[in-house]
């Protein structure tokens, strides 16, 4: 992993506390009894799959993040060590394997053997992105102010082998949050938790001046699916 993809772990009960989860309606391509969660991190998507009542396989290479995702007891879940391209499950076992915010860490081909390996025939590789909603005014300018793209970047279904074309997906939905915790959630983020102190600290006071006076913040996203079968 590189260093930006190492920056979680320390902020791992922040992530788990912050983060916003996933809505139902992004895993309407689930289905079938195990689902794989690669990169799970403290459990955010695991938490969301667990709902329908299937069983999770959460992967997670970092040990503190396994950690908090362990003490959550979420029913039904196994955490594992293991990567994108080194997962600890058998062949042909499960029915979908996810990335929620992680598919960009892992290398994609290595990444798309290792999840043809596991899948059932007809199983799904879907990879999830909560992305703010940068339609509206205000949240693109607190991107503008923590140096993060002030424009919604571009979802590219890539040609993955072993699977048949991307499907692409957009659930838009809100986390409610508040004013504090939004400028925390800000810390989350690999591009500012790793910046130098001082110019950490100075673009947080930044975003904390803009959301003063709200007591309660309905943080706008869009999630970004792509769906791509095993074929």
């Amino acid at each position: 992993m590189t260093g930006r993809a190492r920056s979680f772990g320390r902020l791992a009960e922040d992530y788990d506390r912050l983060r916003p989860g996933y809505p139902p309606a992004a895993l309407a391509a689930v289905a079938g009894d195990l689902v794989v969660d690669v990169g799970a991190g403290t459990g955010k998507l695991t938490a969301a799959v667990t709902r329908s009542g299937r069983r999770v396989v959460a992967v997670e290479p970092d040990p503190a993040m396994r950690s908090v995702l362990a003490d959550r007891g979420l029913p039904g879940v196994e955490v594992v060590d293991g990567t994108a391209e080194r997962v600890p499950v058998g062949t042909g076992t499960a029915s979908a394997v996810v990335y929620g915010q992680s598919w960009h860490w892992a290398d994609p081909v290595a990444a798309a053997a290792e999840a043809r390996r596991v899948l059932v025939d007809d199983g799904v590789l879907l990879q999830l992105w909560n992305v703010p909603d940068l339609a509206v005014d205000w949240v693109r300018e607190l991107n503008r102010i923590a140096g993060l793209p002030d424009v919604a970047p571009e979802v590219r279904r890539s040609e993955l082998p072993g699977f048949g074309a991307g499907e692409v997906t957009r659930v838009r939905w809100e986390q409610t949050l508040g004013a504090p915790d939004l400028v925390r959630l800000f810390s989350t983020f690999s591009r500012v938790s790793t910046r130098e102190p001082e110019d950490r600290e100075r673009m947080l006071a930044s975003i904390r001046s803009s959301v003063e006076g709200r007591a309660v913040v309905a943080y706008p996203y869009v999630c970004v699916g792509v769906m791509y079968r095993r074929s």
